[in-house]
């Protein structure tokens, strides 16, 4: 929807969908007063279908916290994947459509550890054709499509999905549009990596804006050390750095003044 003006007709569409899919009738609508809710269309569409309008006090979006926590996901989701495959924003639809996509087939504590496709449609569904978001496919270009010395392939990004199975919402950079593609190969290690890479330079970055100081207080023994024990859990890490148990410095603190135990001594 790329303007407001078509709420109305969104709305009826979503109505008559839910209605038919579910066997139920939507019985109230809960919104903030924006004009596109509060249009004299809107109001007499709501009055002869016998649905109850709630709106909530201006300027107080708490009212609506359900509503507005759900969107907060979405675009944090959609934010999260852009930048993980360094995307251009002008996606943050296609990336808004896949994240609420995967997590209406993800599970949740309230249904019972069920996703919520199931809870709705009673079918448990169907996970094999998921793929990476923002992967680089290649796609097969048919014989009546081509000319016969142009390229076979084409090279594109994936960028959803569609409602009919193992179909594919591919988005071509060099012509700016989005397809839908079936026979296509997916490059989803090259994806992976690319993830990762990421993922480590911004670790790099957060070492560099770590003060020295902090660094060099973490390896330094305390004064005082009451009832050392050795601990039996895995090392603990700060900031990429091992961190020493007191009984680890106090054993490095002893070679340094007495040297290496007797055993090592001798083997040398």
């Amino acid at each position: 929807m790329q303007k407001k003006s078509k709420t109305y007709s969104k709305f009826c569409e979503f109505k008559e969908l839910v209605e038919k899919e579910s066997g139920k009738k939507v019985k109230a609508l809960r919104s903030d007063n924006g004009g596109e809710y509060i249009s004299d269309e809107f109001k007499d569409f709501c009055k002869e279908e016998g649905i109850r309008r709630e709106l909530i006090a201006p300027h107080n979006p708490q009212q609506n916290e359900v509503a507005e926590r759900k969107n907060k996901m979405i675009v944090g989701a959609a934010q999260a994947m852009l930048h993980d495959q360094g995307l251009p924003l002008h996606l943050w639809a296609k990336a808004c459509n896949i994240a609420v996509y995967v997590q209406n087939r993800c599970p949740h504590r309230i249904l019972g550890m069920s996703t919520p496709e199931e809870a709705y449609s009673s079918k448990k569904p169907d996970l094999s054709h998921f793929r990476i978001f923002g992967a680089n496919v290649y796609m097969h270009v048919t014989k009546d499509a081509r000319k016969k010395l142009e390229p076979t392939a084409e090279v594109g990004i994936f960028v959803g999905y569609t409602d009919t199975p193992h179909n594919y919402r591919v988005y071509l950079p060099d012509s700016g549009k989005t397809v839908v593609r079936r026979d296509i190969k997916f490059q989803e290690e090259k994806a992976m990596k690319c993830s990762l890479e990421r993922e480590l330079h911004l670790h790099a970055d957060e070492e560099l804006l770590v003060p020295k100081d902090e660094l060099q207080d973490v390896d330094q023994p305390q004064d005082e050390v009451h009832g050392v024990e050795e601990s039996t859990h895995t090392t603990p890490t700060i900031r990429g750095r091992k961190r020493l148990t007191e009984a680890e410095r106090l054993a490095q603190d002893a070679e340094k003044v007495v040297g290496p135990p007797t055993a090592q001594r001798r083997q040398r």
